[in-house]
């Protein structure tokens, strides 16, 4: 049986500044420990969040995320 591979159509990194209304420590563990969170937080820049290698929410775990936010980042 084949095997689907997972190819992106776009590699790289992604550095912005956002203010938040929220503590420190519930930002911190929205992303480090229920990443899934942050789709359903902003579904119009990130519509999903799934494990590619390891487990949701272990340090190591790589997560492939459906940015689809803005296209012009200049």
């Amino acid at each position: 049986m084949a095997q689907a591979m997972l190819k992106s159509s776009l590699k790289g990194e992604l550095e912005v500044d956002v203010k938040i209304k929220a503590p420190a420590k519930k930002f911190f563990n929205m992303f480090a420990v229920t990443p899934q969170a942050v789709s359903k937080a902003t579904p119009e820049n990130i519509q999903r969040c799934d494990v590619h290698e390891g487990e949701m929410g272990r340090v190591g775990t790589i997560l492939t995320w459906n940015y689809v936010g803005k296209k012009d980042f200049t």
